[in-house]
């Protein structure tokens, strides 16, 4: 048999059910992260999430909904039956279709696991999937009734057994994610025994991180067996970028006789030590002398127990405090990643505090350089150029304003680059939504997220050699530590600046994040707008107060925004005087807690 028609389909597919939902299970959302959990808390929490998740991952290709083309792009021109004749099938036949799946809960620690899944072209999943992946994993029922339900609901036609579909699965580095993998691959191989899918192929990556999966997808590298493309790849990019700008005058090969400076990255015990030693050599190019902290390979005993356990990009930017390892290292210069290497901040320790260049500050360290590179290249004139400068709201408003004033005299009447600021919702996916807008899109969340896209190829902007290399160091479309590392040294060598300089574009006004846990249960009562996620639609009493408390500080503002990954409601306030600022967001506390 070639196809699975719908004349196939009964009222239960016989599929292996895999492992049932435990005692204790309380339902899991596919919020902006993926699922993610307790692995142990029920016994066994993620088997049957991960199990499920690899079934209808095998089916998503496939899966064609009425007004809906599936999200991994197998398209026809037509509806196609297994006994026609027709080359546009061999066509779809011939042509590898992917998808990706990182076993991750990135900043969390160790007793937390979570699953990611990427599209055919390296994105992150589109929502309406993550609908149906929610509704599966919490079916309680027969899981063939729902699969029977679901390809009748979604008009199926026909399913091509033949079809070539390669998923890609890694993991960090917790002791958890080979049974996750083994459990998400045994969900797959169901999915094809009962469908007869002979095409679909599971490929284990190993440890990697989430960047890595993404990059194989985005530039279809569907013989990839583990990181070593990418690698060699982001390698070629940046040195060519070196070059390119040596060649331009722009910069000198570091003579390596003038003392090198020392730069540290806590890689908080995860994956993203194994990626960024081999890039060392690189950033000695830049008179960089590159070390690990925090890395798992140096005390692999405890290393499993210290994954993102005071280290970290989120331990830096939440606690505002050095991470281990560096504590008493004041005046010493950090980067930060994050367990799955997809976060980057720098610090450095003071007065066991740090002083910190944050995502917002990246994004504009970023937008300077670019406005360089876009100087340099000299695009052509008839051709205008859309920039977008992309941020949440937690973006400070200091921040915004310099941005606003950089764009200000940037943009005249006569200019063909169009520089522009737009506000966006938290989560990277809100980003590569509003990116599309722009030919060359950058955005980076103050949490240390961020990524440049290039929508309009590097030869209509200008110097082709240029462009092309540092269009290549951001062949990624949700973000990369170690390839943002890598451009933030190159833009800070070129453009002659230290740290401190960053440091010094702008003064943050007083901030305060905060969350207050909200169970799981109730946390479907707080919704936000979809425009602006930042004002709460339910309960409309609660914004209310938010306002109100808001107003009686002169020059403040305030939100409170319901998770996407965890049972709590996060609270941002920013205020004239650190002290008005903490007490807006004790009243906001007290405010949410008759909620609860």
């Amino acid at each position: 048999m070639e196809a699975f028609g719908i004349e196939h389909l009964e009222t239960n597919i016989a599929i292996d059910p895999g492992p049932s939902i435990p005692d204790g299970y309380a339902d899991l959302y596919y919020g902006t992260c993926g699922f993610r959990a307790s692995v142990e808390t029920p016994q066994n929490h993620l088997d049957h999430v991960v199990y499920r998740c690899g079934i209808l991952l095998a089916l998503m290709p496939f899966l064609r909904g009425p007004n809906r083309p599936s999200s991994q792009a197998i398209s026809e021109e037509r509806p196609v039956h297994a006994h026609d004749d027709t080359s546009g099938v061999e066509d779809n036949l011939n042509r590898t279709v992917s998808a990706g799946v990182v076993i991750t809960a990135s900043h969390n620690g160790p007793e937390d696991n979570g699953i990611k899944i990427l599209e055919n072209n390296g994105n992150l999943l589109d929502p309406f999937w993550e609908n149906k992946l929610t509704q599966f994993i919490n079916w309680r029922d027969d899981i063939g009734k729902y699969l029977s339900n679901m390809l009748r609901s979604h008009a199926i036609e026909y399913i091509s057994t033949k079809q070539i579909y390669k998923i890609f699965i890694g993991c960090d580095t917790r002791d958890s994610g080979p049974h996750l993998c083994h459990m998400l691959d045994k969900g797959i191989k169901a999915a094809a025994e009962a469908f007869m899918l002979k095409g679909v192929i599971s490929i284990n990556l190993g440890v990697v991180t989430t960047p890595t999966v993404s990059y194989i997808l985005h530039n279809n590298l569907n013989g990839a067996t583990d990181d070593t493309q990418y690698v060699e790849a982001l390698k070629e990019a940046f040195i060519g970028a070196v070059y390119a700008l040596q060649s331009l005058g722009c910069v000198t090969k570091h003579d390596g006789l003038t003392k090198m400076r020392p730069l540290c990255y806590d890689c908080a015990y995860g994956v993203g030590a194994y990626v960024i030693v081999r890039f060392f050599h690189c950033l000695e190019l830049l008179g960089i002398d590159a070390s690990v902290c925090n890395n798992p390979e140096t005390d692999p005993i405890n290393a499993q127990k210290l994954l993102n356990d005071r280290c970290g990009a989120h331990y830096v930017v939440s606690a505002m405090k050095p991470p281990r390892s560096v504590e008493l290292s004041e005046g010493q210069w950090c980067a930060s990643f994050d367990g799955d290497a997809d976060r980057l901040v720098y610090f450095t320790p003071k007065d066991n505090s740090v002083l910190l260049i944050d995502g917002t500050r990246l994004l504009v360290l970023t937008v300077k350089f670019m406005k360089l590179l876009m100087d340099l290249s000299q695009p052509d004139e008839r051709q205008p150029i859309s920039i977008g400068i992309l941020v949440n709201r937690y973006a400070n408003g200091a921040a915004v304003q310099y941005i606003e004033s950089m764009v200000a005299q940037w943009n005249s009447p006569s200019s063909r680059i169009i520089w522009e600021l737009q506000f966006c919702n938290v989560g990277v996916k809100h980003f590569q939504a509003k990116a599309l807008d722009y030919d060359i899109a950058i955005f980076y969340e103050s949490n240390g997220h961020g990524n440049v896209i290039f929508n309009k190829t590097h030869r209509y902007l200008g110097d082709a050699d240029l462009m092309e290399k540092v269009s290549y160091i951001f062949r990624n479309p949700i973000g990369d530590a170690v390839a943002n590392t890598l451009f933030v040294e190159l833009a800070l060598y070129t453009l002659g600046l230290t740290y401190n300089d960053v440091l010094g574009f702008y003064n943050d006004l007083p901030c305060v994040n905060d969350t207050v846990n909200v169970p799981q249960h109730k946390l479907q009562y707080f919704r936000s707008c979809s425009e602006n996620d930042t004002i709460l639609l339910e309960p409309r009493e609660l914004q209310d107060l938010v306002e109100e408390s808001t107003s009686r500080y002169n020059g403040a503002r305030a939100f409170i925004r319901p998770s996407g990954t965890e049972p709590k409601c996060r609270i941002y306030a920013e205020a004239p005087t650190m002290e008005e600022a903490l007490l807006l967001v004790d009243e906001i506390k007290t405010h949410i807690q008759r909620f609860l």
